[in-house]
């Protein structure tokens, strides 16, 4: 926050007018899907500035194809240069000091809006969007979005054609944190649920690690079941989901993906903040049974015999997806 405020001493953000533009956003693969309508906002709003976002490596691939960005870099060291603007999303201790190195012109920052709204925290798409206001004037906000490419579409239209899938609801039961993961034998269970109530098969998909916890789940079902958890990039998961009759899943990464392509979703939620990283889309249906704990550090539990992800019951889960189903 005090950097920013030495960076831009004297000067209006409605004066900023930059040629070249810098993003951090060094963070988790959902939390980047919760900023990607700023890249289309600063192309609106800037259309001949060069705009470049630095993130994460496994993030790459999720964002390769959008024609917002004219480079995208994997570390903070590749910030070498001065930027019009730099828009710090999410920063490290490297990008602070860069920041020293490299004077911006303006500087945008998390801090400074997070303190702003302590207290009473939105949801995270307005967070990002409110750190990059100033400088975008009076326009209307964007959703945010991934881009997809035609062999991306291609391959998993040859997917679902070759096993013979074209009514499906894509799972994923996994998340970073133990605490966040619903019972297998629970996603077990309503898979078949809605196989037998609606006929919508199920597809489930993870990274390679998560494959025995998916197995471990599809071999609990009485119906059958897929599983896309190998070889398959974050845009072609991207667009098998964009195909998907629905999305069920815990909070995580690939919940934000179905949520950025439009699709209805059911998601379990445990020890998140409230309302931050629901899904929006208008047709989805959250469960998260949020106690007086709530948030914790998702890592030790008031109530390990009982944590809060393990109070939703499958009924539960059942009713919000068949009432989610019949809207279809």
């Amino acid at each position: 926050m005090l950097l920013s405020r030495m960076v831009n001493v004297g000067k209006r953000p409605g004066n900023v007018n930059p040629d070249k533009i810098l993003i951090v956003k060094w963070d988790e693969l959902g939390d980047l899907v919760t900023a990607t309508h700023i890249f289309s906002m600063l192309r609106e709003r800037f259309p001949a500035a060069y705009i470049e976002l630095i993130t994460k490596p496994q993030n790459v691939p999720l964002v390769k194809y959008d024609t917002n960005l004219d480079c995208i870099s994997s570390k903070i060291e590749d910030w070498k240069g001065r930027y019009d603007l730099h828009i710090e999303l999410r920063g490290t201790w490297k990008s602070f000091f860069r920041t020293f190195r490299y004077m911006p012109g303006y500087r945008l920052d998390r801090g400074w809006i997070r303190f702003l709204q302590r207290g009473n925290q939105p949801h995270e798409t307005v967070t990002n969007y409110r750190i990059v206001a100033p400088v975008l004037g009076n326009m209307p906000v964007h959703k945010p979005y991934i881009s997809i490419s035609e062999t991306d579409d291609i391959r998993i239209s040859k997917f679902l054609k070759d096993v013979d899938t074209d009514k499906f609801i894509v799972y994923h039961t996994g998340a970073r944190k133990a605490l966040r993961r619903w019972p297998s034998a629970h996603f077990a269970a309503l898979a078949d649920y809605a196989y037998q109530i609606f006929q919508l098969k199920s597809i489930f998909v993870g990274t390679p690690d998560e494959i025995p916890q998916i197995e471990a789940i599809t071999q609990q079902m009485q119906t059958p079941a897929l599983i896309a958890a190998e070889k398959m990039s974050l845009t072609e998961l991207a667009a098998l989901i964009s195909k998907a009759h629905a999305f069920v899943g815990n909070e995580s990464g690939p919940l934000q993906i179905a949520d950025a392509m439009n699709i209805r979703s059911l998601s379990f939620f445990g020890p998140g903040v409230k309302d931050v990283f629901y899904p929006q889309h208008t047709q989805s249906a959250v469960i998260h049974k949020v106690l007086a704990c709530n948030p914790c550090d998702q890592v030790h539990c008031r109530y390990p015999e009982n944590p809060c992800i393990n109070r939703i019951t499958l009924d539960e889960a059942k009713n919000a997806l068949g009432l989610m189903l019949r809207n279809l």
